[in-house]
């Protein structure tokens, strides 16, 4: 059994491996990290500016802080495809060693090129749904795109060479004027291209026939289910689930992430249940449960790990327990491993749709991080936070027996290797 578990150990950690070195994956989940701070100023506006209690919507009107709330938000969030543009053309640059800055301006240049630009009268502008959560899949595709062509271009020696006397940012500057002739020209026909389809553009093209299907699929329960299993099942081996599929999250479920914000801060209904904040957050606090468990063992080894780990594990944090009791590749512990959050993501699916539970509102919470509880009144409110004492009653439920297991190993263990008294 050692043997084959050892074996598919490492299949999968080569499989893993594989994914993780592709550029094209370690931009995206590089790139969308970048934009942390920017996803947490729009959620912190959005949610701070729709907190429905009249006598603080007075306040914050009356102060003009409401105006400067929606403001911060719409300049963020609502154009949040511009900074994924940005953020994953950088990266992908940066991972080949090119001028990060020179990447991201030309794929910025090339997302403007394929958005469509209305006319209004004597006005021209775009519209906005092309430059929020609608435009993401785009953004991603011209930002990879139009970088990996620009180090491509680069690596050919397709530059202007001037002397070493001229000053490097001028130099710079010249050098890519090839290659972003080369690379505007290309999305240029791209976009008359699409123009000759019935889709007119290249946004609507993959909103109907990638994006919509795409987020229809990651909307689903299952789907969900499927991405925290799969995260936690690598974890047992390991593997950084969360990390290993943090490129799924933000491709497919982030962008509803968005629409749910937008919605909220709307005051309209939330478009979806399942998002990457639903998916992340919902797993319910584990390891603070872990915690309140180990330090009522009574061996010394899992109390004395217990007290180590209850900090980390307010804050979602598991590399205590996960290296720690061990449990990578500790088969008692296997069954809770991939169970608790599983189901915890399960019940509050139901919840939600028997409104028990509001659908998040969006703010995309690191994975860990962020206080437990806490957590939960900042993505739903009041209802959300006690849902979260209750995930956390469950988690406990789920791991009690196999804790209760290993301590009394643990315990036995202890009291064999004691020394004896006379």
């Amino acid at each position: 059994m050692d043997t084959r578990i050892t074996g598919l150990r490492n299949t999968l950690q080569k499989g893993m491996g594989v994914m993780q070195s592709s550029k094209y994956v370690q931009a995206i989940s590089g790139g969308m990290m970048l934009l942390l701070p920017v996803m947490m100023v729009g959620s912190f506006a959005s949610v701070l500016g729709s907190i429905n209690i009249e006598s603080y919507q007075s306040f914050i009107t009356s102060f003009g802080l409401k105006s400067a709330f929606k403001y911060c938000a719409s300049a963020t969030m609502s154009i949040i495809s511009i900074y994924v543009v940005c953020a994953l053309a950088y990266k992908m640059a940066e991972l080949h060693k090119k001028d990060g800055i020179l990447a991201a301006t030309l794929a910025v240049m090339v997302f403007f090129l394929v958005t469509p630009i209305s006319s209004f009268e004597k006005i021209k502008a775009i519209e906005l749904t092309f430059l929020g959560a609608r435009g993401m899949i785009v953004a991603m595709i011209t930002g990879l795109i139009a970088a990996r062509l620009y180090v491509w271009l680069i690596d050919l020696k397709l530059t202007i060479k001037l002397p070493d006397s001229v000053p490097d940012f001028v130099s710079k500057s010249f050098s890519s004027l090839i290659p972003a002739f080369i690379i505007g020209f290309i999305f240029a026909m791209v976009n008359v291209l699409f123009g000759l389809t019935s889709f007119n553009n290249i946004h609507d093209f993959i909103y109907y026939l990638v994006q919509s299907p795409l987020q229809g699929l990651g909307a689903s329960l299952t789907a969900a289910l499927l991405i925290v299993f799969l995260a936690e099942f690598l974890w047992f081996f390991g593997i950084h689930g969360t990390m290993a599929t943090s490129t799924i999250l933000f491709t497919l479920f982030y962008p509803l992430d968005v629409e749910n914000l937008n919605a909220f801060q709307a005051g309209e209904a939330l478009p979806f249940i399942v998002t990457m904040t639903f998916i992340n957050a919902q797993k319910g606090p584990r390891y603070l449960a872990m915690s309140i468990l180990l330090l009522r063992c009574k061996s010394a080894q899992m109390k004395s790990l217990g007290k180590v780990g209850v900090i980390p594990g307010c804050f979602g944090i598991s590399e205590p327990y996960k290296f720690g009791l061990p449990m990578v590749l500790n088969p008692v512990l296997f069954v809770p491993l991939i169970t608790a959050g599983t189901l915890n993501v399960a019940l509050s699916y139901f919840a939600t749709v028997m409104e028990i539970i509001p659908r998040v509102n969006g703010m995309p919470l690191p994975a860990a991080g962020t206080p437990e509880i806490i957590k939960g009144f900042m993505i739903g409110g009041w209802q959300m936070a006690i849902w979260h004492v209750v995930l956390l009653v469950v988690a406990m439920l789920v791991y009690y027996p196999f804790i209760r297991y290993m301590d009394r190993q643990k315990l036995v263990a202890e009291t064999e290797t004691a020394p004896q008294t006379a």
